[in-house]
């Protein structure tokens, strides 16, 4: 079953959400309407069950659910690709922002897109796109994935009562969901202002000064994190040497499950 709802930021930002109360992938279906069915700008699928199916000889029997905040945003942004360059980090200060409007807890960052609570992985956000004609984006798609416990994120009557949506199967994860899109796109208005979310992301960074792994001279090695460069995203890595370690690229980190 899905719903859909268009509505409007206080920008002026119009927002279509298209929830649904199960999918076995948000992503795989905001990539077929990115593709397939050229849906608009701004398009949010969202769902919090993510389903598996087991193929029988007579039908398809539904399996165990993985609960949570599962959301895909089309853009169809007019900007080149040297300018999407933080859109993950931009992305992931937006979700720890909506993340922490719902706990008292602190939500701490991983390098580029991954999010803690209490030192356990709960999160991440993820980016794909499509070129055209090697300049500009056709479409890019940021995916927002989160498992929230009722210990961290505990239901509040008060923000049940139709806060969001008019509707009756309104989830305590849709309101998070339209929490996370509401810092989104304020971000995503000053992506060429990085200095107004690249804060956000630094003060919640969580890999300071904790030693991580990271692939160079055809090995991984483990040093101490410095911190995030503001203006790039690059992490910069303590070696004991002069000059500092700096990675660009998610794939030579390894993040950790925990941080201690």
């Amino acid at each position: 079953m899905k719903s859909i709802v268009t509505y409007r930021e206080a920008d002026g930002t119009i927002i279509n959400f298209e929830a649904h109360s199960s999918l076995k992938s948000a992503v795989e279906l905001a990539r077929y309407y990115a593709k397939e069915k050229n849906y608009p700008d701004r398009y949010v699928v969202f769902t919090d069950r993510l389903t598996k199916t087991k193929i029988s000889p007579k039908k398809d029997v539904e399996a165990e659910a993985e609960l949570g905040l599962f959301m895909s945003c089309i853009l169809r942004p007019s900007i080149f690709p040297s300018q999407a360059s933080l859109l993950g980090a931009m992305s992931t200060a937006a979700m720890a922002v909506g993340l922490e409007a719902h706990t008292d807890k602190k939500i701490g960052i991983g390098w580029v897109s991954d999010l803690y609570c209490d030192g356990v992985k709960i999160g991440s956000v993820a980016l794909e796109g499509k070129l055209d004609n090697f300049t500009t984006y056709e479409y890019i798609i940021v995916s927002f994935s989160a498992r929230l416990s009722k210990d961290n994120f505990p239901p509040r009557l008060s923000d049940m009562v139709k806060k969001v949506f008019e509707s009756e199967n309104t989830s305590v994860n849709m309101i998070i969901a339209r929490d996370i899109l509401t810092k989104f796109f304020q971000f995503y208005q000053s992506l060429k202002s990085p200095h107004k979310f690249m804060s956000e992301y630094t003060q919640r960074f969580a890999f300071r000064g904790k030693k991580v792994k990271y692939f160079r001279d055809e090995k991984w090695k483990a040093h101490k994190v410095l911190g995030v460069d503001s203006k790039t995203g690059e992490l910069i890595i303590d070696n004991g040497k002069d000059p500092d370690i700096r990675v660009s690229s998610p794939a030579l980190i390894q993040n950790p499950k925990k941080i201690r």
